[in-house]
């Protein structure tokens, strides 16, 4: 029995992955300046021989919902955090102004949040591909062991349920999302 508690541990633990891999890359899909500069914070900066996050060398300012604006405290790394920006590839480009950073992020359109909907469909349908590739992976493990029919098809019973939640919740994710970015 231990081994199928093993399992399903398992099993959860990878379901919870994809759901919060899931919920970080759709975070990136850009809407205003709050969620690009919660996202910009956590780029990573090579400087002084090391890697820093952005909110850890620099200030990062909301100007308006179109608007960003970065001083770093040392004047030195401001190309390091340029070209870091540059190489995460949000979307936009970074305005070099000599002791700071300016960011204006374009107008999103109707067509463009259609376009946002899409990726995150994919992304979603991706995700629930994978759940299931885990569920039939832990059946199969389950299948191998050496219990009863009984105790197998129970531990098969709930590796389903177990699927059916975390399918339930990357759906109800995609609708909150979708909500979000749809609304005007």
């Amino acid at each position: 029995m231990d081994e199928l508690n093993d399992i399903f541990c398992c099993c959860k633990i990878d379901m919870e992955k994809i759901l919060k891999q899931l919920k970080e890359e759709i975070h990136r899909i850009r809407l205003g300046s709050k969620s690009v500069s919660s996202f910009l914070g956590k780029i990573k900066i090579k400087c002084y021989g090391t890697f820093f996050p952005l909110m850890e060398v620099a200030n990062i300012s909301i100007i308006d919902n179109m608007n960003i604006s970065i001083h770093p405290w040392d004047r030195s790394i401001i190309s390091d955090i340029d070209k870091a920006i540059i190489n995460a590839n949000l979307g936009f480009m970074p305005t070099n102004k000599g002791d700071s950073i300016h960011i204006h992020l374009p107008i999103i359109t109707e067509e463009s949040r259609k376009n946002f909907m899409k990726k995150i469909k994919l992304q979603t349908e991706h995700a629930k591909i994978l759940v299931r590739n885990i569920r039939n992976k832990s059946k199969k493990y389950i299948k191998r062991l050496k219990i009863s029919e009984d105790v197998s098809k129970t531990g098969e019973n709930r590796i389903q349920k177990m699927t059916i939640e975390y399918i339930d919740k990357i759906e109800n994710f995609f609708l909150q999302k979708e909500k979000e970015i749809l609304r005007i």
